[in-house]
């Protein structure tokens, strides 16, 4: 049926039912702000971000996002070239029309950070994007945490997801060996002078931050296993502290 509840599977920080062509979320104090900079995308050419219908004190209406968004593990088309290239572009663009939004007001679930160039999304990866049968990129989701930040931000995380930047790759994903061609793919994508030693530098400082934020969450979610996230962001985060040092 059109209007039946479906609670849909992933997001580990916020649970999202959908009700025929909407979704339900949990609301907070930073809901407002997210749901005007929703509507600031729209104006400005994103019409493949979720749109803001209504809101109270405790949950969220928003458009649903119609597309395949991969859960773990990956399947094995994520990591073809062209998701790297469709999802830099698309990060660019979502950056570039994020500039102008009025901050006067804004409450953000995460804190901002320095440089505060663009409204990042703070999540920018497959896990949050909707594709398309044929792999493009048709769609991105979950903008809750999105703040302040700099284009940096948004585009290492993005690597430390489609590379992947990790110690141990998940099974048929590519090998440390193909990091930085991958890397400078993203860059030359989204037309940035960054280079992939910024990336690695970024990234794990990412992932320290989001080893923090994973305890800080464990306790305040009662999910235990979000610690032992934290863990494997904190051996990551090492693991390309050691490849910057030896480069």
């Amino acid at each position: 049926m059109a209007n039946s509840a479906n609670v849909l599977p992933g997001g580990n920080m916020n649970a999202v039912t959908r009700i025929g062509d909407t979704v339900q979320r949990v609301a907070g104090p930073w809901t407002p702000t997210v749901h005007r900079y929703l509507r600031y995308l729209e104006r400005n050419g994103i019409d493949w971000a979720p749109q803001p219908i209504r809101a109270d004190e405790t949950a969220e209406i928003l458009s649903f996002i119609e597309g395949d968004v991969p859960l773990y593990p990956l399947p094995g088309w994520v990591w073809h070239d062209d998701v790297l290239v469709d999802g830099a572009r698309k990060l660019r663009q979502l950056h570039d029309a994020s500039i102008g939004f009025g901050l006067d007001g804004a409450v953000w679930q995460s804190p901002t950070k320095v440089p505060s160039e663009v409204i990042c999304h703070n999540d920018f990866a497959p896990h949050n994007l909707a594709f398309a049968p044929d792999g493009s990129i048709v769609g991105a989701i979950d903008f809750d945490m999105c703040s302040p930040g700099p284009r940096l931000w948004d585009i290492a995380y993005f690597a430390t997801r489609t590379c992947p930047l990790t110690q141990h790759p998940p099974e048929g994903a590519p090998g440390a060996d193909d990091a930085i061609r991958r890397i400078e793919l993203i860059l030359t994508s989204y037309e940035t002078d960054a280079t992939w030693r910024d990336v690695l530098r970024v990234a794990a400082t990412r992932l320290w931050d989001l080893a923090e934020m994973s305890i800080e969450k464990a306790d305040e979610l009662f999910k235990p296993e979000l610690r032992a996230e934290a863990v494997a962001y904190e051996r990551d985060a090492q693991y390309l502290a050691s490849i910057l040092k030896s480069a």
